[in-house]
């Protein structure tokens, strides 16, 4: 009897651990009021989740999310940070028309919430333009950054009595974001001042020295520190000097402990993908060799197959868009000609930024054997922006809108991850280059002579 009395006893604390695990919260309740709703489609996205919300009628949503603990991406017309944490109950309040000054949180969670839309409202204030920040010289650059960080700070510091688990992860998260920053300098600022060979000062570079890019549960956690990680293994710089190069940045991925960290730098580094890069296929052999992540290399294996058919000489994906002039343009209504396409969208600062650039390079070729021609992937609710976009920015050459966002077939057929992206193709409509030197980058006038002078 005592031994039965002691399974019971037993049998029911399991019972009580039993039902204490299932009613233990793992999810996030959601919700919110959109003014001026921009479709019926929201997003919550973040290290491999991603989940899409019903925006009602009215502007409502509501959805119960299965999430860890971190940081993930609200998506809806614009894009801002969030903080979920399992058990949490949040509601937001926003309005498309002034879409950061007027996000509002309530619920619980709402005020780590809060500081973070002050916080990108502070920073933004602080920032001012990027360009001028990135051209600074590296005392302003740092003196700057430390000045952001310390303003962050202070507003955290209203949160450490009442939520100080998220003041732990946060105050990780702005040391990241710092030295993000400190990392994004160099490069930046030899964009700028068109200056390739500029090396920041060892002040700038030093901090990220002892920088640890194995961190697992960072890494789970923290965008900033995946993006700084990625940053500090494989730098666009660095992969661009193939091929002694990214044969050490593969050896150096693959000697990373968490393979979490392993499979995620897999993954960025199948970004480099590109038709127009030497080490086409050693990154995809080095991508399946490190990668664990089935889902991810059956993507990028579709991904390069679709890349081996966009090879100098092959031919030209075929197109059907509407143009800015009237009717519809193909691709064979533009034959005879050398093709410059740039592809873009009016919501893209960096396509942006290159279109001075480009009104240049279609000023210098204006009598020459070549056709200058943009393709919008704005979505189709956009139309209108579109076309006022072009009128006041006096845009030149052939506009023609994709109306497909990122499942244009212009996306889809020349494997595009990113905007801007250029294409050049021959008079015969073969590829003469899948990912062509931008406006801004000396090689392209250097291609150009060749080819239509």
């Amino acid at each position: 009897m005592t031994h039965f009395k002691s399974l019971l006893t037993l049998s029911f604390i399991a019972l009580l651990l039993g039902c204490n695990t299932e009613t233990s919260p793992k999810y996030v309740l959601f919700s919110g009021v959109i003014e001026n709703p921009r479709g019926e489609k929201a997003f919550v996205s973040g290290k491999d989740f991603s989940h899409e919300l019903t925006v009602n009628a009215d502007g409502t949503f509501s959805d119960t999310l299965r999430v860890d603990q971190g940081y993930y991406s609200f998506s809806h017309a614009e894009m801002t940070t969030v903080f979920l944490s399992p058990g949490d109950s949040l509601h937001l309040a926003l309005n498309t028309a002034q879409y950061d000054e007027s996000i509002a949180y309530t619920g619980t969670g709402a005020a780590a919430n809060n500081y973070l839309a002050k916080k990108y409202l502070e920073k933004e204030q602080l920032t001012g333009d990027y360009k001028s920040l990135y051209l600074s010289d590296d005392a302003t650059y740092v003196k700057k950054n430390e000045e952001i960080k310390k303003a962050c700070l202070v507003l955290l510091e209203e949160l450490k009595t009442t939520d100080p688990d998220f003041v732990r992860l946060e105050t990780k998260n702005l040391n990241y974001e710092f030295f993000g920053m400190l990392k994004y300098y160099e490069s930046s600022h030899a964009y700028y001042v068109e200056n390739p060979n500029f090396k920041a000062q060892d002040f700038v570079t030093q901090p990220l020295e002892d920088l640890d890019v194995d961190n697992d549960s960072d890494y789970r956690i923290f965008a900033s520190y995946q993006s700084l990680v990625a940053a500090e293994i494989m730098d666009y710089n660095t992969l661009m000097a193939y091929p002694d190069t990214l044969t050490s940045v593969i050896n150096r991925i693959k000697a990373l402990k968490s393979e979490n960290i392993r499979n995620g730098l897999a993954k960025s580094l199948g970004g480099y993908l590109s038709p127009s890069y030497e080490g086409v296929k050693e990154i995809y052999s080095g991508v399946m060799e490190i990668s664990s992540n089935e889902e991810d290399k059956a993507a990028l294996t579709e991904k390069y197959n679709r890349i081996s058919k966009l090879f100098r000489g092959e031919p030209a994906p075929k197109f059907n868009y509407i143009n800015y002039a009237g009717g519809k343009t193909t691709m064979e209504d533009l034959a005879g000609k050398y093709l410059y396409f740039d592809i873009w969208a009016t919501w893209c600062g960096p396509c942006i930024r290159e279109i001075p650039y480009l009104k240049e390079v279609e000023k210098k070729y204006h009598d020459a054997n070549i056709q200058f021609v943009s393709v919008s992937i704005d979505r189709l609710d956009d139309f209108e922006k579109w076309k006022t976009f072009i009128a006041d920015k006096e845009l030149g050459g052939i506009q023609l809108y994709a109306d497909g966002d990122w499942k244009s077939s212009i996306i889809t057929d020349y494997a595009i991850d990113g905007i801007p992206r250029f294409i050049l193709v021959d008079p015969e409509g073969n590829i003469v280059s899948a990912d062509a030197p931008r406006p801004s980058n000396p090689a392209l006038v250097e291609l150009l002579d060749d080819l239509v002078l």
